[in-house]
């Protein structure tokens, strides 16, 4: 019960309700990538006054913030690809994945990306930037949402890159708000 009231808070804040303690200039993020990375743009995570970061365990020191006009702004792509397996292809769209890593400049050798169900899946940094993944923000031209995929969704190219053929959803994270670069020994 309380998960799920901390879970409903971090929502309320990642939806936009402007947290008072931070600047405008962070207002509406939508991910945020820490760990190990070269590029900060915002300070440490604040406990319970961040419950979704809290619920989940993620704390930081410093952390890179994108928002939805943010990662709109860079050039968006797109793949048609059947997700999840064995339904018909949509049009998934949004940046690359390694554009915004570019950004957030990642030290660590692997990302352990987590969703706003607490799902966390971790691949290896070379493993993303040798594929044209993207963080989709758009299905079929309508921006994917809360209680939908959103804010973001990880999509593989599975059907177009032959070295990800029979690829599984398992590397697939949809509601997708942190990405946190570590090292093995951090795993």
């Amino acid at each position: 019960m309380v998960r799920a009231i901390m879970i409903a808070l971090g929502l309320a804040l990642l939806l936009g309700c402007q947290d008072p303690g931070r600047s405008a200039g962070h207002a509406g993020d939508v991910l945020t990538i820490y760990g190990d990375i070269g590029t900060v743009d915002r300070g440490p995570s604040r406990g319970t006054m961040e419950p979704l970061f809290f619920a989940n365990g993620i704390e930081f020191t410093a952390a890179c913030v994108f928002s939805t006009a943010s990662l709109n702004s860079l050039e968006q792509h797109t793949i048609r690809v059947g997700y999840p397996l064995g339904t018909e292809a949509r049009r998934f769209s949004g940046p690359l994945l390694r554009d915004v890593l570019a950004i957030a400049n990642p030290r660590g050798t692997h990302l352990t990306l987590t969703a706003l169900d607490g799902y966390q899946r971790t691949i290896s940094l070379d493993q993303a930037q040798a594929h044209d993944v993207i963080l989709a923000t758009h299905v079929d031209g309508v921006a994917v949402g809360v209680g939908g995929y959103g804010p973001i969704v990880l999509i593989w190219p599975r059907d177009t890159d032959p070295a990800l053929a029979g690829m599984d959803d398992a590397d697939w994270v949809w509601g997708l708000f942190a990405i946190e670069s570590v090292t093995p020994d951090d795993i």
